[in-house]
């Protein structure tokens, strides 16, 4: 019959209430708050970039790239849609063109022929591209819908004509249209700068009229689940044998590479926080160890076996983890939640501050002071996204971390022999 391990548990408590209290706290504080400033640092990027990426992506998918295209003629679009899985099939022509607007002002970009009812076909692609002057108006043969940056850079607004000096495209295309005079109809933003002052949309007919007469010969997908594009691919290739279909995985493959390089390699560069915390844990444990040993002594002399005390000790690091990894990721879900609450308050302390300062030397303060200025962020807010496995998995790496440092620290209690230390004490 094996002896009751409830001692254990109790001898640990005592071994981490006399590390709270004694010299030892100092370590045990430290540690903690390691793990902790890990766990929140790491929350705090990975909401960031999560908001960063996915609203990135989103924009993309949902103005630029679809989910799935398919090179069809325009009169399979209804019978796309009916298809399982498929929230939206939109006919669409992209023209390469240059602009010009007032004063001679030029600019390259995308003209994308749409239907003039795709906002109501595709209400995602309405709200991501939303009309912040005019109305997003693609019924006029000659509308055109700019985004808020090239039109700043044509110098037109609403009402306003622009005109193609020169557009792309096949050999029955104008190279330079004698009648491109396109009218200012709306302005969209997306929030994201390559989509703002790259793309143009106008209305099917005068994507007709510039490829001289050709119907459109590509639909855009959208789908409920992005990941399923595969099975929308395989029915699309039973329904129409001989299309070709392009996912938004290969089709915007190198970009979505660049993110995920990019992210993995965040990852990793705070996880050497952890890894950090655990030398110091490492460390502190062994001290620990060296500390009791008339203890440790003691505890074999009454019958507990070395790895009843190294038990012990990991449960002292899982204890310190688990603390540390709970108040980091409380703490990071907090500032993650509220980020740009807390760089508002920081940017209203140091304007305080400079005009504080100002008065007293007698001087004007100057420009406000913003952390992410217009002039150099295009940003109006921080994006955040949180997802539940990756906060998970830093809450339980912060617990692992310290448990493992732990662990591997008590080894000591094996090379201790009870006899030799109690008769030197």
């Amino acid at each position: 019959m094996k002896p009751p391990k409830g001692w254990i548990l109790f001898v640990a408590g005592r071994f981490g209430s006399v590390d709270r209290r004694g010299r030892s706290a100092v370590t045990s504080l430290f540690s903690t708050l390691g793990i902790a400033f890990g766990a929140m640092t790491l929350t705090v990027i990975l909401a960031v970039m999560n908001g960063f990426q996915q609203g990135s992506i989103r924009s993309i998918l949902e103005t630029n790239s679809y989910h799935v295209r398919v090179s069809a003629p325009a009169e399979a679009a209804s019978r796309i849609a009916g298809i399982k899985g498929v929230r939206a099939a939109v006919p669409f022509r992209d023209i390469q063109a240059l602009a010009v607007g007032n004063f001679a002002r030029q600019s390259p970009c995308v003209l994308r022929a749409l239907p003039p009812d795709v906002t109501e076909m595709d209400i995602e692609f309405a709200a991501e591209a939303r009309a912040v002057s005019g109305s997003f108006d693609l019924s006029g043969e000659r509308s055109v819908v700019l985004g808020y940056e090239l039109a700043r850079l044509l110098s037109v607004r609403i009402g306003d004509r622009i005109t193609l000096a020169a557009v792309a495209g096949g050999a029955e295309a104008d190279l330079f249209p004698l009648d491109g005079e396109l009218e200012v109809t709306g302005l969209f933003k997306t929030g994201y700068y390559a989509q703002d002052v790259g793309y143009a949309f106008i209305s099917e007919e005068s994507g007709r009229r510039l490829a001289g007469g050709a119907e459109s010969d590509t639909i855009g997908i959208k789908l409920r689940n992005p990941e399923g594009d595969g099975e929308v691919i395989e029915e699309l290739l039973r329904l129409f044998p001989g299309i070709s279909a392009e996912s938004w995985r290969t089709f915007n493959r190198a970009f979505f590479g660049a993110l995920k390089i990019e992210k993995n390699i965040l990852m990793f560069l705070v996880f050497l926080i952890f890894a950090v915390v655990a030398v110091n844990i490492y460390h502190g444990m062994r001290r620990a160890v060296y500390e009791r040993g008339e203890d440790i002594a003691v505890l074999t002399a009454l019958g507990a076996r070395a790895a009843d005390v190294r038990f012990m000790f990991t449960l002292g690091g899982l204890g310190t983890g688990f603390a540390g990894s709970l108040l980091g990721l409380a703490a990071g879900l907090f500032l993650s939640v509220h980020i740009n609450g807390v760089f508002g308050l920081a940017e209203s302390a140091v304007n305080l501050a400079n005009r504080f300062a100002s008065s007293l030397m007698g001087t004007e303060p100057g420009e406000a002071f913003t952390l992410f200025s217009p002039a150099y962020f295009y940003m109006d807010s921080i994006p955040v996204r949180i997802f539940l496995p990756e906060t998970t998995a830093v809450f339980l790496f912060g617990i692992v971390a310290a448990a493992g440092a732990a662990w591997h620290a008590s080894r000591t209690v094996l090379r201790l022999k009870p006899a030799e230390v109690l008769r030197n004490e």
